[in-house]
Formats: structure tokens, sequence, C-alpha cells
């Protein structure tokens, strides 16, 4: 398995990006929109991988984050979500949020996904609620937050790493939402 890739990104497109590697080689790779968006020609990256294989080749996955990369694995192990399934929910926010919406049952909030209708949604909390580590307090679900965001035209990238800024103080929808307004670059 191909663990991690250390280059610079030579090409963008709206769900992957052309990865160069010190001895020349260059890796397509698959990332959530919002990752992806997050690059631009020339950027230095570390990104995180996952090799599927399929009756007509080889797939890398991509992820900036450790936890993204091992919420995706998890996400791949429930029947009915395949690789861009479990790509489309990791594009919901940021991971600790969608971990956070299946502990707490969430399924509106995953069906938001291309591809994810209410049933797999109940499945996905069924299969992985038990499996998702506790860190303590499970993050609230920001799914208003960022849905606005992105309506007012911000980057899917951006307005996850606002919502991560938000204060605990922030409660409801409107506060959370001014004070991410605060954050978004």
């Amino acid at each position: 398995m191909i663990y991690a890739l250390k280059g610079e990104i030579e090409e963008v497109y709206p769900n992957f990006a052309v990865v160069s590697v010190a001895g020349g080689e260059s890796y397509k790779v698959f990332m959530p929109a919002g990752s992806v968006g997050s690059f631009s020609a020339g950027d230095k990256v570390r990104i995180f991988t996952c090799l599927f294989s399929k009756e007509d080749g080889m797939d890398l996955y991509g992820f900036i984050t450790q936890e993204e990369r091992e919420l995706f694995e998890m996400l791949n192990t429930v029947s009915g979500v395949g690789p861009k399934a479990a790509l489309g929910i990791l594009d919901l926010g940021p991971a600790d949020q969608i971990k956070g919406a299946i502990k707490e049952g969430k399924t509106e909030a995953l069906t938001k996904s291309f591809g994810i209708g209410k049933k797999t949604a109940e499945r996905v909390i069924v299969e992985l609620r038990d499996k998702i580590k506790d860190g303590g307090e499970v993050p609230q679900w920001d799914e208003d937050v960022y849905d606005a965001l992105v309506k007012l035209g911000y980057r899917r990238d951006a307005a996850k790493e606002a919502i991560k800024k938000i204060s605990k103080d922030a409660e409801t929808t409107n506060e959370r939402l001014k004070e991410a307004l605060k954050y978004i670059k």
C-alpha cells in the first residue's frame, strides 16, 4: 500500500489532483472536492493515500489528514458505500463533524452527500456508530452553517476551516454563522 505521497501539485481537477513526486513519477489522486479545491499547481504537499484495486485497474485516493483517510477506510467497510460515495461523505465537512453526525445518528446530514440515500445513511450509522472512538464530547454538526457559507460563495475547504474555529459559546445557528464569517478566508 502507498501510505503517503510527498511532492508537488502538477494539475488540479474538480475531483482529483496530479501529484509529482521525487524521481519524476506523477500520480492521479482522487480527493474530496473541498480538499482538492484548496490546492493550486506548484503547491508542495503531503497527501495520505489509500489504494483501491478494481476490475479495470487501480485508483489512488488522497486525504489531507490521517483522520480523513481513516474515516474513508471505515466508510468503505459499509455495504453500499464505495470509494466515490465515501469521498462524497467526506466532502460534507471536517472528519470530526462527520463522525459526530454518525455518533448522533443524523441521517439527514449524511443524505446531503451525492449517492447516499436514507437507507444507506442509516446503514452507515448502525455499522460505524460503535467503531468511532470517543474523544470526549461529540463535535456539533454544523451543516446549516456549512451550507450557508457554501451558498454565500465561500470555498468548501474554507468553510470547513472556519467552522472548526467557532467557539463553543456560540449556540444558535445565527451566532455560529456570524462567528464563522469572522474566520473565513
